[in-house]
């Protein structure tokens, strides 16, 4: 499952630093989640924004569901599962009951982790790994305001969506998240 970046062997990069915590330790505290590699290939820009923003390596959101329906954030031209960046101080599931509701204003109860993805992201020779843990949540409050998210991010909708667009970054995860 995922994307494969040709010319990056993720075996043969130089270490990264060490998630905060380590994705054993989430699995011990939770217990059995989907277990998820992919490589994203990223210009220059994009690759330099996520990892000065990655500094504990983690990366969290959450899938919430609402009568069958899948909540979904538009962003950058794509569907996504609400999350962000783990912030110091913060408890993987406490960063992402906050991502969900700074982006969708939807208040969360945090059940579960669902799924810990490795991701690899690359741009030319250079390459550093990163954890994104996706947690199963239950919505306290179901109604979006009319203008999501926080001031300066680009989310143009938040969206309960029954059938999971074609657009949704990692489509292959949140369906097998949804089937489980």
């Amino acid at each position: 499952m995922g994307d494969h970046v040709h010319g990056s062997d993720p075996d043969t990069l130089p270490p990264d630093p060490a998630p905060d915590p380590p994705p054993d330790a989430l699995l011990d505290r939770y217990g059995d989640a989907i277990r998820n590699e992919n490589a994203v290939e990223l210009d220059a820009e994009a690759f330099e924004s996520i990892r000065s923003r990655a500094e504990r390596g983690w990366g969290v959101g959450a899938l919430v569901v609402h009568e069958s329906r899948a909540l979904l954030v538009r962003q950058d031209g794509g569907w996504f599962l609400p999350g962000g960046m783990l912030e110091p101080g913060e408890t993987p599931a406490e960063g992402a009951s906050r991502e969900v509701r700074e982006e969708t204003g939807i208040e969360v109860e945090i059940d579960g982790l669902a799924a810990i993805s490795e991701q690899t992201f690359v741009s030319g020779a250079e390459a550093f790994r990163f954890y994104f843990a996706t947690f199963d949540a239950t919505p306290a409050t179901t109604e979006p305001p009319e203008d999501p998210g926080l001031d300066g991010e680009d989310i143009r909708a938040v969206e309960w969506r029954e059938a999971i667009p074609a657009d949704t970054y990692d489509r292959d995860l949140v369906l097998a998240l949804l089937d489980r």
